[in-house]
């Protein structure tokens, strides 16, 4: 499905966003209509599942897949917090806010992450119910192939969103993704409950539905700690070693120290110190640091600013 995934993922690109690459669509504009594209695929899929859920529910009397279409259709909700968060993350700087509002997107995470755990619990609490009770899930073998293909296309939705986070380094979208796969999950055990209960094993779905639930609000703490640790400013290793990597490639940088990163999303400010010969004319070193500073500025979308220090050959020996 992986590859199957990346070509989807390929093609919705091309003919919405005109872009594939990962390296350019980091870039804010592309960023954000990225962002969109997931959110409305994700939208228009979830009411699409969720009519056709409640319309087979009523139809066949199905409580349990009526119960499945209210928590597709709830899916819409944190689709709409993407759409909201970038919007209002790709607004421009202004006096009280001078590099902009990128971090409402991590908030937006938070939210997302939040509501995840919401149904993790939520999920928790209906299996438990569920095995107390020990009452059969009525339906049909319809019914059970119907949740299993709305459960693959629901994966493949979690997995689109997977894709196009990452290629745009975005946590609520991959948070986003997670919700799919709460879904995905949710149909898929009412079809194992539907087959489990025609055989007489009635808490089968109830102990998966516990187990599962656990599995949500694990991914949701994960994905609350590594929001909040973004909002307080965690530094990205990958990320500095990259910075590190970009300012050695000019000629004349002969040390870096004191690289520092604040993120803001789409957008990073960045400083570091390099070392270049002492001996060097003032005019010379600053070239090199304007090399440094374009060459960071341009792979990571970047307002960098470079300290200039003279080597000490005893420091380095």
């Amino acid at each position: 499905m992986d590859r199957l995934t990346v070509n989807i993922s390929d093609f919705l690109l091309r003919h919405t966003v005109e872009r594939t690459n990962s390296q350019e669509l980091a870039k804010p504009e592309y960023r954000k209509r990225v962002a969109y594209l997931e959110a409305w695929i994700s939208i228009i899929g979830n009411i699409f599942l969720a009519v056709i859920k409640m319309v087979f529910g009523l139809m066949l009397n199905s409580i349990s897949m009526l119960a499945d279409a209210v928590h597709t259709a709830s899916d819409v909700l944190t689709s709409l917090v993407v759409i909201i968060g970038f919007k209002m993350s790709s607004m421009p700087a202004d006096q009280r806010h001078p590099y902009g509002h990128g971090r409402i997107e991590f908030i937006a995470t938070l939210i997302i992450a939040l509501m995840l755990l919401a149904v993790g619990v939520k999920f928790g609490y209906d299996s438990y119910q569920r095995y107390l009770a020990n009452t059969p899930v009525r339906g049909s073998l319809l019914i059970a192939a119907f949740m299993v293909a709305a459960a693959l296309v629901k994966e493949l939705m979690s997995r689109i969103s997977i894709e196009l986070g990452n290629r745009i380094k975005s946590s609520a979208l991959i948070a986003d993704a997670w919700h799919h796969r709460t879904d995905a999950i949710a149909s898929f055990l009412v079809a194992v409950a539907i087959l489990a209960s025609k055989y007489g094993y009635y808490r089968v779905d109830a102990v998966l539905g516990m187990a599962v639930s656990i599995l949500i609000i694990w991914t949701g703490i994960e994905i609350f700690l590594d929001s909040s640790s973004k909002i307080i400013g965690e530094a990205d290793e990958e990320q500095l070693e990259r910075i590190n990597e970009l300012a050695y490639t000019v000629p004349g940088v002969m040390s870096t120290h004191d690289i520092a990163v604040h993120d803001y999303g789409a957008y990073k400010v960045i400083s570091l110190h390099i070392e270049v010969d002492g001996s060097l004319p003032l005019v010379k070193a600053h070239d090199i640091a304007e090399k440094v500073e374009d060459i960071i500025n341009g792979d990571l979308y970047a307002m960098t600013t470079v300290h200039l220090d003279s080597y000490n050959d005893t420091s380095h020996s």
